[in-house]
């Protein structure tokens, strides 16, 4: 793949003798990996995908030999699995490394994903965190924080919330939340290998750029995080700048304790380079995924029991400081004078099987309900609300009406082209 010449002279001054085996993994092609929705599945065989190879280092992640065409599959949509690098599925395993100290407050967690869209590091996060934790997904630019909420309401746990946000307005919450992640906006450079803007994009004044930005938010997470809570800090790019310098940054100007994570060694993770602060980076030639720098530290000091915020204050707090695009996931809605169910409640963890007639579809049914077609149900279904669920997974509900079942499945999900 061509790589431009002042970045190649980057990573041979950054890399030294490892240069080479960088550049000649730059030039395969990347992997294909999913994530399974711990709470709703650990069977990998159920997505239909044959050959798969765990992840190392997650145990909900799966590489394949190649990758289909996910959308076909309604097992995506039904919020049973993610499609994630392998990399970022690095957030699940310090999740449940940090949550038994993070829980220390005897109070439920609140966890704040600060930069989240499309949704694959919460996910993670929500799949380590403990039922009751209070999880916030903050995106700052309105069409992805669209996805993000799509994603998270399909993905099912109940106790999220979605804000589109500057990472200012937490701040000014003040010392709220037990963790959080900043998968900070980046030059880009682990993802050359996937996505072709990132190398035409690239230049050495971005990265400065990207390094000021990440501090301004950065700074913002500090100011929400309680003492003693924990702050996961990554980008997708490898340059120092905007990595271990600002990791040196976080210590030294705001104080925080870098928290050594003890991966074992036969992951193949790196520690950072020329730092004596633990940090990690995943390498192309040394991990099967794109290029990730990840570090975790600590908030000086204990947690404060007595600050605390009861979940009717904390929620209104959010409720007033930001703006919220989804609190839980949605139930129910007004439609004429009747109060009816929706279909995103079918997805939700904790949705009550029982409460509704379903009904198994094959999977040529399944993608005409997700392309938001009408179905004709079989008659032994009663007017009113079902639930159509694929291979046991609600997808959502349809209206039998008798002749036909209307199609309620969000149309602004539906699948377009297949």
């Amino acid at each position: 793949m061509f790589l431009p010449e002042e970045f190649k002279s980057q990573m041979e001054a950054l890399l030294a003798d490892d240069a080479d085996a960088f550049f000649e993994a730059m030039d395969t092609p990347p992997s294909v990996s999913i994530k399974l929705n711990r709470r709703k599945t650990t069977d990998p065989a159920i997505t239909g995908y044959d050959s798969l190879t765990p992840v190392k280092w997650c145990q909900s992640g799966y590489y394949l030999p190649e990758r289909p065409k996910f959308t076909l599959n309604p097992l995506l949509h039904a919020g049973v699995f993610y499609v994630q690098d392998a990399s970022s599925m690095i957030y699940e395993t310090i999740a449940e490394k940090v949550v038994p100290a993070a829980l220390d407050t005897g109070s439920p967690l609140r966890v704040l994903d600060l930069c989240a869209a499309p949704g694959g590091k919460t996910t993670s996060l929500i799949n380590a965190l403990p039922d009751g934790s209070v999880v916030v997904a903050n995106e700052y630019v309105g069409s992805r924080a669209s996805a993000l909420r799509e994603n998270l309401i399909k993905w099912g746990y109940p106790d999220i919330i979605v804000t589109n946000s500057p990472t200012s307005a937490f701040a000014r919450m003040g010392e709220t939340f037990d963790i959080i992640a900043v998968d900070a906006p980046c030059s880009g450079e682990g993802m050359m290998r996937k996505e072709e803007v990132a190398v035409t994009q690239w230049n050495p004044g971005l990265q400065k750029q990207c390094a000021t930005l990440q501090k301004e938010i950065l700074s913002d997470a500090f100011e929400a995080l309680k003492p003693g809570g924990f702050l996961i800090y990554s980008t997708c790019t490898f340059n120092r700048e905007e990595n271990e310098d600002n990791l040196r940054w976080l210590a030294e100007e705001k104080g925080l304790i870098p928290v050594d994570m003890e991966f074992p060694e036969e992951w193949g993770i790196l520690m950072g380079i020329d730092t004596d602060y633990p940090c990690y980076r995943f390498m192309p030639h040394k991990t099967r995924g794109e290029g990730l720098f990840v570090a975790v530290l600590r908030k000086e000091g204990d947690y404060p029991r007595a600050k605390t915020l009861s979940d009717t204050t904390f929620r209104k707090e959010i409720k007033a400081k930001t703006k919220v695009i989804a609190d839980g996931i949605p139930r129910t809605a007004i439609k004429g004078r009747d109060t009816v169910p929706t279909s995103e409640s079918v997805l939700a963890t904790d949705f009550d099987r029982n409460s509704l007639p379903s009904v198994d579809v094959d999977e040529a049914t399944a993608l005409s309900y997700l392309r938001h077609e009408a179905l004709r149900l079989d008659s032994n279904i009663g007017k009113g609300f079902a639930v159509i669920n694929y291979k046991g997974f609600p997808l959502g509900l349809v209206k039998n009406i008798g002749n036909r079942a209307n199609n309620l499945y969000p149309s602004q999900w539906r699948i377009k082209f297949l």
